[in-house]
């Protein structure tokens, strides 16, 4: 909804022009108003495409999606990752007076997975789960022997009739493998379906799950993995292959439960593996092939990975270099009445392919400007960039503890509370759990100025910082290149890091740069947006890569910011202050643990003074004394900006 008027830059606008007045209720009337327009454009038009509404995490985007699922004249599934987020659904629904449904899941509904009948018994479940087994298939195939079986169908499938008949059921991404889910229904994902309909093997994994399959299928003409490749490098045995392609493509769908129930070493889509190494085994071997194979030459030479599609729909890369197998499986959703993405950051390459559709299209609620405009003026965001390192902290081994525990205390200093933390899952174990390398860093004077913290994984649709009013975002994600260049062959795409290109210029050749994006960027957007939400919220962003919607909203940038990390010397004089009292220069450098001499101990204790936390007498030599050392930052000496 692009014009020329200023009043029709995006939805939002274009709302509060006609209500006369830009607030945040207007915003939120624009989200719901889009997520209704969307349906209904679908629901007039078979041959409309799916919808993305691309809408910041602060816009009401859940409770709107509820209320219009319950405005609908047809039934609806609203579908998220989180049982939080499930449970907000399902408690705003009670204001309505249509049925609503959960789907049952094995974590919630079935006694013998939740443990009641033991923790073997819960532990086998979930062997079976991992191995590929449906928890319908599993309660069907066990029946004879599951405990929860034994008086009658377990809770999980006495529920199943519920929500068939509920004009609203709430469930999780893969829950669209079933047709009584999606069929005749508006389909709503709150937030995109990551990786719900992926599976992994990794080298062992693979060989395993396929030579297990093979040697007990008897109709099979060979018995294991390398006779699998020897199949199909050879131009000789095109026989073999041809009985191969026929015993596993005769079902809609090669995945198949029951070896992954009968074989301690089975898994459901080993069949499916094995049609890939069917396809895919002259690539595989080397350069061997069979002239009769086809796959995409610059993925396979620049990336090292090839790309299959199976007959049953499924799509699947193989890894070179670490022989992984990653099988995608999409939804169908021909059936489904409508559908529609809810996205605080879109990428629609993802949603189309993970979708299993051929066109997508997105929605924003508001644009650049406007976005500004509502989280600075509206919402009453302030957003603070500390440096203009990218800070890489997937892997844990960049992260900088002392100045990030500085930027901490220095924050709670500032504001007078405990702000929360988001990082990288591996940052907070170094930062928080990992005891330090070197000396008189203390971790526990850090946790102490902290809420809470969190990781980047475990935000998305996450409240858990909402009404916080002071943040920290410590560093950036970023998966490594295999996960991003394998998410990206799924999608049709080759993705190969530029030889020049690193940190905020990092570029795998791929226009608008649309994963490195969705991993990075994207993830640290969202990390922010976790602070406050429909409060106001100052956030301390530690990492030099934004987006550049968000980078343009910064309030100060890294520029007006001073980190001084202090030495292990610097550091012992502090604690020699702390635990002993006040001394002269002499007396505290022959104290324990301090490594500098009296002149920079002096010196030291000079630049302490004049930042406000150590004071001095009239006496000759003069004594030192803490004064407020104890809430000074202790591992860098860190300069904020004032803020108004």
């Amino acid at each position: 909804m692009t014009g020329a008027d200023p009043e029709d830059c995006c939805r939002g606008a274009h709302t509060a022009s006609q209500q006369g007045e830009f607030t945040q209720a207007t915003v939120w009337d624009a989200c719901r108003d889009g997520i209704q327009e969307a349906i209904e454009t679908q629901l007039d038009d078979e041959q409309a495409p799916p919808v993305i509404i691309d809408g910041l995490p602060t816009i009401g985007k859940t409770r709107h999606a509820t209320e219009t699922a319950f405005d609908l004249d047809v039934p609806a599934a609203i579908l998220t990752h989180r049982y939080e987020t499930r449970d907000v659904h399902l408690n705003l629904a009670a204001e309505h007076q249509k049925a609503v449904v959960e789907v049952p899941t094995l974590d919630r509904d079935c006694p013998t997975r939740r443990g009641d009948h033991g923790s073997g018994w819960a532990e086998r479940i979930n062997d079976y789960r991992s191995r590929g087994a449906s928890p319908t298939y599993l309660h069907y195939y066990l029946q004879d022997v599951l405990p929860c079986m034994q008086d009658g169908d377990c809770p999980y499938l006495a529920r199943w009739d519920a929500v068939e008949a509920a004009d609203v059921i709430v469930g999780g991404p893969a829950h669209t493998a079933l047709d009584r889910v999606v069929d005749d229904r508006v389909v709503i994902f709150d937030e995109d379906p990551g990786t719900a309909y992926r599976t992994e093997f990794d080298a062992n994994q693979l060989s395993t799950a396929i030579s297990t399959f093979l040697s007990k299928n008897d109709d099979l003409p060979i018995d294991n993995h390398f006779g699998l490749i020897g199949a199909a490098t050879n131009e000789g045995m095109e026989a073999i292959r041809d009985a191969i392609r026929d015993e596993l493509s005769d079902n809609t769908s090669i995945a198949r439960p029951t070896k992954a129930v009968d074989d301690d070493d089975g898994h459901a889509e080993a069949p499916t593996a094995v049609l890939t190494m069917l396809e895919l085994g002259g690539p595989i071997i080397g350069d061997t092939a069979p002239t009769e194979y086809d796959w995409d030459d610059q993925l396979r030479e620049e990336a090292g990975l090839d790309y299959v599609e199976l007959p049953d729909g499924s799509q699947v890369v193989y890894d070179h270099a670490e022989s992984r197998v990653v099988i995608r499986r999409p939804p169908t959703l021909d059936a489904a009445r409508a559908v529609v993405g809810l996205d605080g950051t879109p990428v629609e390459e993802l949603w189309r392919g993970r979708l299993g559709v051929d066109e997508i299209v997105s929605w924003r609620v508001l644009c650049d400007d406007c976005r500004a405009r509502y989280l600075r003026d509206v919402i009453g965001y302030e957003f603070v960039q500390t440096t203009s390192y990218v800070k890489p902290y997937s892997s844990g081994e960049y992260v900088n503890r002392r100045g990030d525990f500085g930027v901490i205390e220095a924050v709670a200093n500032r504001h007078d509370t405990t702000p929360g933390v988001i990082t990288t899952k591996s940052a907070a174990e170094r930062l928080f759990e990992e005891p330090p390398s070197e000396p008189f860093i203390d971790i526990e004077r850090v946790t102490d100025r902290i809420a809470d913290v969190k990781h980047y994984g475990a935000l998305r649709s996450s409240n858990d910082f909402t009404g916080t009013e002071v943040g920290v975002v410590l560093g950036s994600p970023h998966p490594g290149d295999r996960p991003l260049q394998i998410t990206a062959a799924l999608e049709g795409y080759t993705a190969v890091r530029g030889d020049e290109g690193k940190g905020t210029d990092l570029d795998y050749g791929i226009p608008e740069r649309p994963f490195l994006r969705h991993y990075r960027e994207h993830k640290i957007a969202q990390a922010v947006l976790r602070f406050g939400r429909t409060t106001a919220a100052t956030v301390y962003i530690h990492t030099g890569v934004l987006p550049e919607w968000l980078s343009e909203m910064v309030t100060v940038g890294p520029e007006a910011v001073t980190i001084e990390e202090r030495s292990e010397g610097q550091r012992g004089v502090i604690r020699a202050l702390l635990d002993e009292g006040p001394g002269t220069a002499a007396e505290i450098a022959n104290r324990e643990g301090v490594s500098i001499g009296e002149k920079q101990t002096r010196d030291w204790l000079k630049r302490l003074r004049s930042e406000g936390y150590v004071s001095r007498d009239d006496s000759q030599p003069y004594t030192w004394g803490a004064n407020g050392l104890a809430d000074a930052p202790h591992t860098a000496h860190v300069r904020l900006p004032e803020l108004e």
